[in-house]
């Protein structure tokens, strides 16, 4: 009887784990993931100590040759930086880099108007994080910027005119009609090609133009300066088979589950009683 009970406990033990393992591996991931905030993300020093130079490009995106290949850049960030930059009107820079896994990435920036040639149209403009392939199909834009940008790739059907116009890396980041923001975003995998010898470049890009996106702010009228400060902090990389057993493990709860529960319903009901239970009925004689 007593190993009955611990079978039966051991099950249920078994059974409540199943349900409950994804919803505390989720926990879990949420609970250790680092938590970045405005303040603590912009704390970086004014002066940087290591020589930005070597791990960063600037870019123009009038000169339209500049910026591909690898530009000498082979190391990735794994330092704070900052930046200080300025972009004429109907213009736009941009900063390449590498970025590796291992790292979280934040994007802290400020406009200010150029005292000079102030804005006549206020200190806003766009931020884009964007890949080396789209920071080209951003030149030619730029390029193209005085014509109407659907009648030039009026002739592909709409489901494929992404496909030669420039998007913000993983879609989302883009950051438009803002004087100052910030931003994070942390590398999964390192990808590459024997265009770029072996690594990924990219590009942060100060916009101030009026592009080909309808949600953009159009040029300021006037000159702005850009500070850049660049957080870099230590990302825990959970292993990929996590990502796997969240997935897998309540489809497969949903289907293991029933077939442990119908077999042991089986097996309780095949279990034989060896213990004979003899009942001694007690014969009354009769006295005569």
């Amino acid at each position: 009887m007593i190993d009955v009970a611990l079978q039966k406990k051991v099950t249920a033990i078994f059974l409540n784990s199943c349900f409950f393992a994804p919803m505390l591996l989720m926990t879990l991931a949420i609970t250790i993931a680092p938590v970045v905030s405005a303040q603590s993300a912009c704390d970086v020093p004014a002066s940087n100590s290591w020589l930005v130079d070597e791990r960063t490009n600037e870019h123009t995106v009038e000169n339209f040759w500049n910026g591909g290949g690898n530009d000498g850049i082979v190391l990735p960030i794994t330092s704070d930086f900052s930046m200080d930059l300025s972009i004429n009107n109907d213009s736009a820079k941009a900063i390449s880099m590498i970025l590796t896994t291992g790292k979280s990435y934040t994007f802290c920036f400020t406009y200010i108007g150029d005292s000079e040639s102030p804005p006549s149209n206020g200190a806003k403009a766009d931020v884009y994080l964007m890949t080396e392939g789209n920071w080209d199909l951003y030149q030619t834009n730029y390029e193209l910027r005085y014509e109407n940008w659907l009648d030039v790739i009026g002739f592909l059907p709409v489901e494929f005119r992404d496909t030669v116009t420039w998007m913000p890396f993983r879609d989302v980041h883009s950051y438009e009609k803002v004087t100052e923001d910030y931003f994070s975003v942390s590398i999964d995998s390192m990808s590459s090609s024997w265009l770029n010898d072996g690594v990924t470049k990219y590009f942060l890009v100060f916009d101030n133009w009026d592009n080909n996106r309808n949600t953009d702010q159009s040029a300021s009228g006037g000159d702005l300066n850009i500070e850049l400060l660049v957080d870099v902090e230590n990302r825990l990389v959970l292993p990929k088979f996590t990502a796997y057993m969240l997935v897998a493990i309540l489809p497969l709860s949903c289907l293991i589950v029933p077939v442990i529960i119908n077999s042991k319903y089986k097996s309780y009901g095949l279990e034989e009683n060896n213990t004979e239970n003899k009942e001694i009925i007690p014969i009354l004689e009769q006295l005569n």
